[in-house]
């Protein structure tokens, strides 16, 4: 006959049993799960929104458990991406990745989407006004400016007298507006004896590249005591390659962005600098953050994150156009990256978002 003593002792290793059984079962479920995210862009002709994109897309690539969503309209318009919005927060409910250059129409869909619990992380510009995202992740677009305009200024003669063109094919756009103004404050500081003209936008009609590369043209004819040229944004210094090539165009420039006109003008010593946002790091960080809190179960991270910049001049032209002849490629080098920039977050969350 069984004790009293010895049943319980049974009861309590059948139930220890159990406990370890679902406890198995639950790790084995945590590890099984996938997890849904939305990534909504500005526009797919732009090299800039599309490396952005592409980091995104590599944290699906280098986890199977994560799927990301991808969507932008082929040219920049906020009510293109409020229809494309609406269909990923119905599906991505993990979190969305949003980039937006007018947000300001985003605001009511990215509400929504939160209300219904689904994360949102904003990219490159801000989120819309009175939502509550509350993390997002840019380049330190002041400081990057002034870093570029530092390097040209070491450029040009100390006893230079003259005028600093500074061209924008993107006026009013937040990232370029905070490029040129770490430009205009350095070059105020550094050189306060040289004229500032512009900025200037080098847009034209349909900001075609005839008409940026006519825009220059214009410019620096007009201005014929130039002793430098910058631009924030991405094609110009593409422009100033093809001024060289075809005008004899040579003096200090900095332009910004990896597009292949502008690499290309940097390797045959047309264009003296390039900065690099390296908007794939933004791309890669917001997603693998809402992947990784969505697998764990942890808090997204929260505030104003600054991804580093990386400077392209001819020491290392020949390894970033190798790094960005490759998607593959780009992936390898750049996430670790990201992943050490997730690992240490405290040291890149630069203040509270939104700023109080």
């Amino acid at each position: 006959m069984m004790t009293r003593r010895r049943l319980a002792g049974r009861l309590a290793v059948a139930a220890s049993g159990l406990v370890l059984a679902l406890s198995g079962m639950g790790a084995a479920l945590a590890q099984d799960k996938t997890v849904e995210i939305g990534f909504v862009y500005w526009e797919t002709r732009t090299d800039a929104f599309v490396q952005m994109a592409n980091g995104g897309k590599a944290v699906g690539d280098l986890n199977a458990r994560v799927h990301v969503l991808t969507a932008a309209p082929d040219a920049g318009d906020p009510q293109k991406q409020v229809a494309l919005f609406g269909p990923i927060a119905q599906t991505q409910k993990d979190g969305i990745v949003l980039q937006s250059l007018s947000s300001g129409p985003l605001t009511r869909p990215v509400m929504d989407a939160m209300s219904a619990g689904i994360p949102v992380v904003a990219i490159d510009a801000p989120p819309p006004q009175g939502t509550d995202v509350g993390l997002f992740i840019t380049a330190d677009n002041v400081g990057l400016g002034a870093q570029l305009a530092e390097k040209v200024l070491s450029l040009v003669p100390k006893d230079a007298k003259g005028s600093i063109i500074i061209g924008n094919t993107g006026i009013g756009v937040p990232p370029l507006e905070q490029r040129t103004k770490g430009m205009i404050d350095t070059i105020t500081k550094l050189r306060p004896d040289l004229k500032i003209v512009g900025p200037v936008s080098t847009f034209g009609v349909s900001g075609s590249s005839t008409e940026i590369y006519s825009a220059w043209q214009g410019l620096l004819s007009a201005n014929p005591d130039a002793v430098a040229v910058l631009a924030p944004s991405a094609a110009d210094a593409t422009a100033w390659g093809l001024l060289a090539q075809r005008t004899g165009f040579k003096l200090p420039s900095g332009g910004f962005d990896l597009e292949a006109g502008n690499l290309d003008a940097v390797k045959k010593a047309y264009v003296s600098f390039i900065m690099s946002p390296e908007h794939w790091l933004s791309g890669y960080v917001a997603t693998k953050a809402l992947a990784d809190s969505a697998l764990n179960g942890t808090k997204l991270i929260q505030g104003l994150m600054l991804i580093p910049g990386k400077l392209v001049d001819s020491s290392n032209i020949d390894e970033i156009i190798d790094r960005q002849s490759d998607p593959k490629k780009v992936d390898a080098a750049l996430s670790p990256v990201g992943d050490d920039i997730l690992a240490n977050a405290d040291k890149h969350i630069v203040g509270p978002w939104p700023p109080k």
